[in-house]
């Protein structure tokens, strides 16, 4: 379908006109006016002239249509355009002797009449192409004023359109409405844009017949927003839900669609327009994430909060230059050790603002966000961390990890990587010494992009934590491609896990998860022993929380530091020249004396040996026939008795079959230490690492078990 304001001419570059009379001598009458001028097509009745009409939408600029005709006749005709939007748009000039008709087609649209007998010629034509000229400058104006997707007015024209009407009701009590879809970018991306063009445009229709009633007027204002401006006494509730109403139950996958509304009732009619319906668009926001509310309203409380928010913002750059904002620290400590250990931090960012106090983070930080001063925000507190870590090792000689968050509009930033390598020179700090933690629903957005910058991160030895997991509608598929080094679980999930009645086994699923990708979990928002304790049973390897401490200053932190200090603690390492370690051993299990890092392409490989915890990975040697000195030790190394039947198992062929159709291979055999037998047991695995095609094999020793075991057989 074209576009309002465009119409295809015949094939000879003249307008296309049809002209519908049941009367030969009449429609050869008229082809000698028009001819020369206009390119013509003929009906002989009502149901043709309308099959003509549609045949022939894109390219008709008029329609000579008489009124009384067979079949159908032209007043039929007429209602029929009428009930049609897309014919509605062709304008129509009735011929008729009969003055009531010409009335009662005026009424039913029609542009003007011509009657009969027919006037000159030059009248005839005169009245034909003021009408097309008239119809041409309305649809271009029509689609200047409107959104081509929904035909609703654009934000420009609704808001001059909202002005005329109130200087015509002065004195009628007003509605500002804003109506948004939650997390639309989301349905365009897992249905696709033509399902999320068909949403919107069925809650444009829906909503205009809602208000059309009572004289309101709607408009698209961006992607997924709508406005409205109605008189009071509207029902919101059943605005909304007729707005609602089969945007999920008509399909197969159910709560698609979900809606919110934002109402400033009443509205205070000497602000400008626009700033009625930011106080509409204020009240929605403040049902966005609630799954309970969907309508919110306006009131005094959120104007007090627009005018402190405007203050904010207005003073962001002088507490900048004033360095007002403070950076504190919160301990994250190992808890998979006997006794919990100091493994990191996080930088949590504070404002003290000299009159009005501490404000929080859940205040300002989504204003900032909101208002594209968040990447002056993160810089400046990438630059303090930065400065504070050099100055732990100098002063104390030892330094942890800090995790500082990037937000989403940082992954767009070309200088990114650079701004957080000029710091770090600055400061003769490492990539290791910085955490970067980017929200989980910055990868499901423009997702390519941001995996993009994130391996180029990774590329430069940076690990990634992806913070607040659950949060960000990614799907399982999605999670496993993801270039991460740990996952944070969001602290609700904390919170509802263990409240009266709450339930752990989400918890456990996301560890499981974790597990699956060979990376570590870490549990903010711990704040009990009890919570601990479950934590620790699930496998969780990171815990952040009051119940270690609250984020503190950089003075009072260094306690935590000193303390590491006294500890005989090897800091685990994630990921160095592109070999996950701790993939390695979560593949395989904590309890193993040596494990084989295996490139399975070119059987390259290298050794390593845990002495204490899988944590602590020595090499031992390298090379690059793995099978083929293995084979040569099972000879040198294995019991007699088992030789035989580990040499038929273990080739490179077998192994790699069994690898494709299960998870893990595993075989139990005897090695000779020191002449005498001791039961081992061997595992591979494949190693979710994304540097290739990897295996790595485990070798624990679980002699005292089986010979426990073989006493009660």
């Amino acid at each position: 379908m074209l576009k309002s304001h465009e119409k295809f001419h015949s094939s000879n570059g003249k307008r296309l006109i049809l002209i519908a009379d049941d009367e030969l001598i009449n429609r050869e009458m008229m082809k000698m006016i028009l001819e020369d001028e206009y390119e013509l097509i003929f009906a002989e009745n009502g149901q043709e002239a309308l099959d003509q009409m549609k045949t022939n939408i894109d390219m008709l600029s008029l329609v000579l249509l008489d009124i009384q005709m067979p079949v159908m006749s032209g007043i039929d005709v007429l209602e029929a355009v009428k009930a049609d939007p897309d014919l509605g748009r062709i304008p129509v000039i009735v011929i008729t002797s009969d003055n009531e008709a010409e009335v009662q087609s005026l009424s039913l649209g029609a542009i003007d009449f011509i009657p009969k007998p027919y006037p000159s010629k030059d009248v005839i034509m005169a009245r034909i192409l003021r009408t097309i000229e008239l119809s041409e400058d309305r649809d271009i104006i029509s689609s200047t004023e409107r959104d081509p997707l929904t035909g609703l007015y654009n934000r420009e024209y609704f808001y001059r359109y909202a002005e005329q009407f109130d200087q015509h009701h002065k004195d009628l009590e007003m509605d500002a409405i804003v109506i948004d879809v939650n997390h639309f970018h989301m349905i365009n991306e897992r249905f696709g844009n033509a399902y999320g063009d068909e949403v919107l445009r069925r809650i444009g229709e829906r909503v205009r017949e809602m208000v059309l009633d009572t004289g309101g007027i709607v408009c698209r204002r961006q992607a997924d927003t709508f406005m409205v401006y109605c008189p009071s006494g509207k029902n919101y509730q059943e605005i909304l839900s007729s707005a609602s109403a089969g945007l999920s139950g008509d399909d197969s996958v159910s709560n698609r669609v979900r809606l919110r509304m934002g109402v400033y009732a009443n509205v205070d009619k000497s602000l400008e327009i626009e700033r009625r319906f930011d106080r509409a668009k204020l009240a929605a926001d403040t049902v966005k994430n609630s799954f309970v509310r969907t309508i919110g309203m306006y009131n005094m409380a959120l104007h007090e909060k627009a005018l402190y928010n405007e203050r904010l913002l207005e003073e962001f750059h002088r507490a900048i230059e004033e360095k007002q904002f403070q950076v504190y620290y919160q301990p994250k400590f190992d808890v998979r050790q006997e006794t919990p250990v100091l493994a990191s931090a996080e930088a949590l960012v504070r404002w003290m603002h000299p009159e009005l106090g501490m404000i929080s983070p859940g205040v300002f930080i989504p204003l900032f966000e909101d208002n594209g001063l968040i990447q002056t925000l993160d810089l400046y507190v990438w630059k303090s961390t930065a400065r504070q870590i050099r100055e732990w090792k100098d002063t104390l000689g030892l330094s942890v990890p800090v995790s500082v968050n990037v937000s989403r509009i940082d992954m767009y930033d070309p200088d990114l990587i650079d701004n957080i390598l000029g710091l770090l020179d600055e400061q003769h700090l490492s990539a290791g010494d910085l955490l970067l933690e980017i929200t989980e629903s910055a990868y499901t957005q423009d997702s390519e992009q941001i995996i993009e910058t994130v391996n180029a991160l990774r590329d430069l030895g940076f690990r990634i934590e992806m913070d607040d997991f659950g949060t960000g509608y990614s799907s399982l598929n999605m999670i496993s491609t993801l270039p991460i080094d740990a996952l944070k679980l969001d602290m609700q999930f904390i919170r509802n896990a263990f409240r009266e009645g709450g339930d752990t086994r989400m918890l456990e699923v996301i560890i499981d998860i974790a597990d699956y990708l060979g990376v570590p979990v870490i549990a903010e928002g711990v704040e009990t022993q009890q919570q601990l304790e479950a934590l620790r049973i699930m496998g969780c390897d990171i815990v952040q929380g009051y119940y270690f401490s609250k984020p503190v200053p950089s003075p009072e932190f260094e306690k935590f530091i000193l303390e590491r200090m006294k500890v005989d603690y090897v800091p685990e390492v994630w990921r160095l020249n592109g070999i996950s370690y701790l993939s390695m051993a979560k593949a395989l299990s904590k309890d193993y004396f040596s494990i084989y890092y295996v490139n399975a392409d070119t059987d390259h490989f290298i050794e390593y040996s845990a002495h204490k915890n899988y944590r602590e990975l020595g090499i031992e040697q390298s090379g690059n026939d793995f099978f083929g000195l293995s084979r040569k030790n099972i000879q040198r190394v294995i019991h007699p008795d088992d030789q035989a039947q580990l040499l038929a198992v273990f080739t490179k062929d077998n192994i790699m079959a069994e690898l494709d159709h299960a998870m893990t291979f595993t075989y139990t055999f005897r090695l000779l230490v020191g002449g005498d037998p001791e039961y081992v047991h061997m595992k591979i695995a494949k190693v979710n690492d994304g540097a290739g095609n990897h295996i790595v094999v485990g070798i624990s020793n679980i002699d005292e078990q089986f010979r426990r075991s073989a006493k009660h057989v």
